[in-house]
Protein backbone atom coordinates (compact mmCIF):
# COMPACT_ATOMS: atom_id res chain seq x y z
CA UNK A 1 0.00 0.00 0.00
CA UNK A 2 1.32 3.72 -0.96
CA UNK A 3 0.94 5.76 1.77
CA UNK A 4 0.88 9.76 0.96
CA UNK A 5 0.84 11.98 4.13
CA UNK A 6 -0.03 15.76 3.96
CA UNK A 7 -0.06 18.12 6.64
CA UNK A 8 -1.64 21.88 5.67
CA UNK A 9 -0.69 23.83 8.50
CA UNK A 10 3.03 24.60 9.76
CA UNK A 11 5.08 21.92 11.55
CA UNK A 12 8.43 21.17 12.44
CA UNK A 13 7.59 17.87 14.36
CA UNK A 14 7.37 14.32 12.58
CA UNK A 15 5.45 12.89 15.48
CA UNK A 16 2.41 13.32 13.59
CA UNK A 17 3.49 11.58 10.42
CA UNK A 18 4.89 8.50 12.63
CA UNK A 19 1.44 8.02 14.02
CA UNK A 20 -0.47 7.92 11.43
CA UNK A 21 1.80 5.64 9.64
CA UNK A 22 1.35 3.64 12.77
CA UNK A 23 -1.87 3.62 12.68
CA UNK A 24 -2.61 2.93 9.25
CA UNK A 25 -0.37 -0.22 8.92
CA UNK A 26 -3.82 -2.17 10.95
CA UNK A 27 -5.76 -1.13 7.73
CA UNK A 28 -4.18 -4.07 5.62
CA UNK A 29 -5.48 -6.48 7.58
CA UNK A 30 -9.21 -5.18 7.03
CA UNK A 31 -8.61 -5.47 3.64
CA UNK A 32 -5.41 -6.72 1.92
CA UNK A 33 -5.95 -4.72 -1.53
CA UNK A 34 -5.71 -1.39 -0.49
CA UNK A 35 -3.42 0.19 -3.23
CA UNK A 36 -3.08 4.38 -2.26
CA UNK A 37 -4.29 5.97 1.29
CA UNK A 38 -4.14 9.58 1.34
CA UNK A 39 -4.30 10.91 4.07
CA UNK A 40 -4.67 14.86 4.50
CA UNK A 41 -4.41 16.54 8.07
CA UNK A 42 -5.46 20.22 8.48
CA UNK A 43 -5.54 22.53 11.29
CA UNK A 44 -8.10 25.35 11.50
CA UNK A 45 -8.48 27.30 14.17
CA UNK A 46 -9.13 25.35 17.16
CA UNK A 47 -10.48 22.51 14.88
CA UNK A 48 -8.10 19.37 13.76
CA UNK A 49 -9.23 17.73 11.01
CA UNK A 50 -8.31 14.19 9.41
CA UNK A 51 -9.14 13.11 5.55
CA UNK A 52 -8.32 9.55 4.79
CA UNK A 53 -9.18 8.63 1.08
CA UNK A 54 -8.35 4.59 -0.14
CA UNK A 55 -8.01 3.45 -3.28
CA UNK A 56 -8.54 -0.23 -3.46
CA UNK A 57 -7.66 -1.99 -6.51
CA UNK A 58 -11.17 -2.63 -7.93
CA UNK A 59 -11.79 0.76 -8.54
CA UNK A 60 -13.46 1.49 -4.75
CA UNK A 61 -12.94 4.48 -3.38
CA UNK A 62 -13.23 4.49 0.82
CA UNK A 63 -13.20 7.60 2.73
CA UNK A 64 -13.27 8.97 6.00
CA UNK A 65 -13.74 12.63 7.37
CA UNK A 66 -13.13 13.37 10.95
CA UNK A 67 -12.78 16.78 12.87
CA UNK A 68 -11.89 17.10 16.27
CA UNK A 69 -10.38 19.49 18.53
CA UNK A 70 -7.21 16.58 18.96
CA UNK A 71 -5.15 15.75 16.35
CA UNK A 72 -4.43 12.06 17.36
CA UNK A 73 -8.10 11.68 18.40
CA UNK A 74 -8.75 12.81 14.54
CA UNK A 75 -6.80 9.85 13.28
CA UNK A 76 -7.58 7.45 15.46
CA UNK A 77 -11.41 7.95 14.56
CA UNK A 78 -10.83 8.29 10.71
CA UNK A 79 -8.65 4.82 11.36
CA UNK A 80 -11.50 3.39 12.87
CA UNK A 81 -14.17 4.62 10.32
CA UNK A 82 -12.10 3.45 7.67
CA UNK A 83 -11.65 -0.32 9.49
CA UNK A 84 -15.29 -0.35 9.39
CA UNK A 85 -15.99 0.61 6.03
CA UNK A 86 -13.51 -2.01 4.66
CA UNK A 87 -14.63 -4.68 6.44
CA UNK A 88 -18.66 -3.94 5.34
CA UNK A 89 -16.90 -3.85 1.95
CA UNK A 90 -15.24 -6.73 2.15
CA UNK A 91 -18.59 -8.65 3.59
CA UNK A 92 -20.29 -7.30 1.08
CA UNK A 93 -17.68 -9.28 -1.72
CA UNK A 94 -17.54 -12.15 0.26
CA UNK A 95 -21.37 -12.33 -0.04
CA UNK A 96 -21.79 -12.14 -3.30
CA UNK A 97 -19.30 -14.46 -4.52
CA UNK A 98 -21.11 -16.72 -2.19
CA UNK A 99 -24.44 -16.43 -3.78
CA UNK A 100 -23.58 -16.24 -7.28
CA UNK A 101 -22.85 -20.04 -8.69
CA UNK A 102 -20.44 -18.42 -11.61
CA UNK A 103 -18.84 -15.76 -12.10
CA UNK A 104 -21.37 -12.69 -13.11
CA UNK A 105 -20.15 -9.58 -14.21
CA UNK A 106 -22.01 -6.85 -16.01
CA UNK A 107 -21.04 -6.89 -19.75
CA UNK A 108 -22.17 -8.00 -22.95
CA UNK A 109 -21.88 -11.14 -24.56
CA UNK A 110 -19.61 -10.80 -27.51
CA UNK A 111 -19.28 -14.05 -29.74
CA UNK A 112 -21.27 -17.37 -30.01
CA UNK A 113 -18.24 -19.54 -28.96
CA UNK A 114 -16.15 -19.64 -25.29
CA UNK A 115 -18.60 -17.32 -23.10
CA UNK A 116 -16.79 -14.07 -23.16
CA UNK A 117 -17.49 -10.64 -21.73
CA UNK A 118 -16.87 -7.15 -21.92
CA UNK A 119 -16.06 -6.12 -18.08
CA UNK A 120 -14.31 -3.21 -18.81
CA UNK A 121 -14.46 -0.35 -21.66
CA UNK A 122 -12.45 2.83 -21.29
CA UNK A 123 -10.86 4.73 -23.94
CA UNK A 124 -6.97 4.61 -24.84
CA UNK A 125 -5.36 7.77 -25.52
CA UNK A 126 -1.42 7.47 -27.17
CA UNK A 127 0.16 7.16 -23.99
CA UNK A 128 4.21 6.66 -23.79
CA UNK A 129 5.55 3.86 -21.49
CA UNK A 130 6.69 6.51 -18.50
CA UNK A 131 2.86 7.77 -18.64
CA UNK A 132 1.42 4.46 -18.66
CA UNK A 133 3.42 3.44 -15.81
CA UNK A 134 1.79 6.75 -14.19
CA UNK A 135 -1.94 5.26 -15.24
CA UNK A 136 -0.98 1.68 -14.11
CA UNK A 137 0.03 2.86 -10.64
CA UNK A 138 -3.12 5.60 -10.53
CA UNK A 139 -5.67 2.97 -11.83
CA UNK A 140 -4.79 0.24 -9.59
CA UNK A 141 -5.12 -2.35 -12.32
CA UNK A 142 -2.56 -5.46 -12.86
CA UNK A 143 -1.84 -4.51 -16.67
CA UNK A 144 -2.64 -1.31 -19.06
CA UNK A 145 -3.34 -1.71 -22.46
CA UNK A 146 -3.09 1.60 -24.57
CA UNK A 147 -1.56 2.96 -27.91
CA UNK A 148 1.86 3.73 -27.67
CA UNK A 149 2.77 7.80 -28.47
CA UNK A 150 5.01 7.63 -30.97
CA UNK A 151 3.70 5.01 -33.46
CA UNK A 152 0.22 4.58 -32.66
CA UNK A 153 0.73 0.64 -31.96
CA UNK A 154 -0.85 -1.05 -28.96
CA UNK A 155 1.32 -2.41 -25.74
CA UNK A 156 0.52 -3.94 -22.54
CA UNK A 157 2.03 -2.86 -19.48
CA UNK A 158 1.75 -4.95 -16.25
CA UNK A 159 3.50 -5.66 -13.27
CA UNK A 160 5.79 -8.02 -12.76
CA UNK A 161 6.64 -10.16 -9.67
CA UNK A 162 9.79 -8.01 -8.35
CA UNK A 163 8.47 -4.81 -8.58
CA UNK A 164 9.40 -3.80 -12.32
CA UNK A 165 6.99 -3.74 -15.06
CA UNK A 166 6.92 -5.57 -18.12
CA UNK A 167 5.94 -4.38 -21.62
CA UNK A 168 4.21 -6.41 -24.22
CA UNK A 169 4.51 -4.96 -28.05
CA UNK A 170 2.52 -7.31 -30.66
CA UNK A 171 3.87 -7.25 -34.20
CA UNK A 172 2.74 -8.50 -36.92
Amino acid sequence: MRLHIEERYASDSDALTKYVEKKVESLSRYFDRISKLDVILEVEGPAQRVQMMGYLVNHKVVKAKVETTDMYASIDQAVDKMQRQLVRYKERLRVSRKTSPAVSSPGRRVSSGPKIEIVDDYPCQPLTPEAAVRELERGGREFLVFFQAEDDQPAVLFHRGDGSYGLVIPRR
